[in-house]
């Protein structure tokens, strides 16, 4: 009786291994989040945002070809990554044929995660072409600390949507500097879209500024193998436990989107109960 118990508990963690290596983290979801949010849809309207983040990529496999036919499939207008686009540690220039890849109405904007810089002098090719690095990279393009507005309507007069991007090159958790110069002078009511492969500073920006504000972020994976969130709170294994995964609602008109990301990580190549995802946001009203 023993054994047979021991064998199919030994059957049990092989398949279940099997599962979150082989299967699993090539089955991507396309995870649909309608955020019903009066203002927001008042000022942006039906804009259809597709959220890529944490796609660590080494090559472009299948995994990634599925995800490009995806993109084709779905039609967002504006597609936006939040960071870790490379693998830790390694080159990025298949990251960036990737990224490269991309195609939307309204342009692919993006921000650089902790694993992008890992690459050392090499990360500079997120941000500029070739070697030219005098030139800002355009398509797509990267915000390191800035922000910019794009035209909604492509029309002189037409709704300009907003994009705050905050860098990632300082320390684990830390690098919110910019996050916290967000709003300093803020007398404007146009809504905010932030993208930051953190969300440990979204609560503290959300409490600051009155303006209607979606901050997306990544790096959490979901934590690739689901547990209880109680748990990752007590283990505290990323920046902010607290936000694994989904939607939040901070203030009035605020809101917090973590993307469980598309890859795994260095030396965990595994997920269970924690599919990859493609997140693709639309505005209702209230």
């Amino acid at each position: 009786m023993k054994i047979k118990l021991l064998f199919l508990l030994t059957l049990t963690i092989l398949s279940a291994s099997g599962y979150a290596y082989f299967v699993e983290p090539f089955n991507i979801q396309v995870r649909e989040i309608n955020i019903h949010d009066t203002e927001l849809h008042k000022q942006w309207g039906e804009i259809k945002i597709i959220q890529l983040s944490d796609l660590h990529i080494t090559e472009i496999g299948s995994r990634e070809e599925t995800v490009l036919k995806k993109l084709a499939e779905i039609k967002p207008d504006l597609i936006v990554v939040t960071g870790d686009s490379a693998q830790w540690n390694q080159r990025p220039e298949n990251a960036v044929e990737f990224l490269e890849s991309l195609k939307a109405p309204l342009g692919v904007y993006c921000v650089m995660g902790d694993a992008d810089f890992s690459s050392l002098r090499y990360h500079c090719i997120f941000c500029h072409p070739g070697r030219d690095f005098s030139k800002q990279r355009e398509k797509p393009y990267f915000l390191r600390d800035t922000t910019i507005e794009i035209n909604l309507d492509r029309k002189p007069g037409g709704r300009h949507l907003t994009i705050a991007g905050i860098a990632s090159e300082r320390d684990w958790g830390s690098d919110q500097g910019y996050a916290d110069k967000i709003g300093e002078t803020d007398k404007v009511q146009n809504a905010l879209l932030v993208l930051g492969h953190f969300s440990k500073k979204w609560a503290t920006l959300a409490s600051r500024i009155q303006r209607p504000l979606l901050w997306l972020a990544g790096d959490t994976h979901g934590g690739q193998i689901w547990l209880p969130d109680f748990i990752w709170k007590i283990l505290k294994f990323k920046p902010d436990p607290v936000h694994m995964a989904g939607l939040y609602q901070g203030g009035k008109h605020q809101w917090l989107y973590v993307n469980r990301g598309l890859g795994t990580t260095e030396g965990f190549p595994f997920r269970f109960g924690v599919r990859p995802e493609i997140t693709v946001l639309s505005f209702s009203k209230e």
